[in-house]
């Protein structure tokens, strides 16, 4: 790239006039500058200037060259420019990854909302429910849920909130039995599980001081959040589900809470990115829109009643139905 650096120098010798009145501007020794326009010249293979008492004189290769570098210090400002604005100003493209229950609930709707208010970006929205580094798939922001911090990677990891579990699990399956009232009273009790297949299972439960780790095999297993809610729902097992999830269901008795003084762990919500400095205006403010939900609500608030009654839908013009 010394290369582009040396024609830059050129064109400003040409401009000003002589290498002392560029050094003067540029700020940089007489003596280097002079270095920099001899070793363009050897790379060239030709001579720039002619040097005469009365100064430096193009060379008619030197004229040429001239022509071409105003062409190519104008082309880099119009780069240097649009890396600017993309610094100050939301604009360009912007790919989030997102796990897809948080997708549905919030990041699409807020997605919706951050392009109606900055019309120079275009969005490209994906689920996934593994850890992706984003450089691998040219995201500029990825939204990851995990139950233990993430691994020593040389990407950004940021810390956004932590979303509480509860066990939880169909009245039908305590019918003819005492509710558990110790985490040891677990045993006997079927048990879904939300995670990769090939995962250690076991909820490591903790009230104060106290912890108990819970080992099971999973009657099911599931990536998907709606996947185990259903199977709780239906009475395949106990499951521990994020409390935002559950609320609803709780209140109305279709699952009842086991141990509420014994917790599961919480999800932790990451924003993982390549660098800070990578992170474009776009995806900064992005970020900052997922980080005032939070801020705002206290928690994960399911977004959709919201907009659906803001835009008007109702009924069979709704995205998605309830569960």
């Amino acid at each position: 790239m010394h290369g582009l650096d040396d024609m830059y120098l050129f064109k400003q010798v040409v401009d000003f006039g002589s290498i002392s009145a560029a050094s003067r501007s540029l700020r940089i020794p007489k003596s280097t500058l002079a270095r920099r326009i001899a070793a363009l010249e050897a790379q060239l293979g030709s001579p720039l200037f002619h040097r005469a008492a009365q100064g430096l004189l193009l060379t008619n290769f030197g004229r040429e060259c001239h022509a071409h570098c105003c062409r190519l210090v104008e082309e880099a400002d119009r780069v240097l420019d649009l890396a600017d604005r993309r610094r100050e100003t939301p604009s360009g493209f912007l790919h989030v990854i997102y796990p897809p229950s948080f997708g549905e609930t919030v990041v699409e709707y807020l997605a919706a909302e951050f392009v109606r208010s900055e019309p120079k970006v275009q969005i490209h929205l994906e689920a996934s429910t593994g850890l992706m580094d984003p450089r691998s798939v040219s995201a500029d922001l990825v939204l990851h849920f995990a139950f233990e911090p993430l691994p020593d990677v040389d990407f950004v990891g940021r810390r956004l909130f932590e979303n509480p579990f509860v066990l939880a699990a169909h009245p039908d399956l305590l019918r003819g039995r005492r509710a558990p009232d110790e985490p040891a009273a677990l045993r006997g009790l079927p048990c879904v599980g939300f995670g990769p297949k090939a995962s250690a299972w076991a909820w490591k439960l903790t009230s104060g001081r106290r912890s108990y780790t819970h080992r099971f095999t999973p009657a099911l297993s599931t990536m998907q959040l709606t996947a185990l809610q259903a199977a709780a729902r239906m009475g395949v097992g106990v499951a521990s589900l994020p409390l935002n999830r559950v609320e609803e269901d709780l209140a109305r008795g279709r699952l009842v809470q086991l141990l509420p003084e014994w917790e599961p762990p919480p999800a932790i919500l990451f924003a993982v990115y390549p660098s800070g400095r990578t992170l474009t205006a776009a995806a900064r403010r992005f970020l900052t829109l997922v980080i005032d939900h939070f801020a705002e609500t206290g928690g994960i608030t399911d977004l959709r009643r919201g907009y659906e009654q803001r835009f008007g839908l109702t009924g069979e013009d709704r995205v998605s139905g309830e569960d």
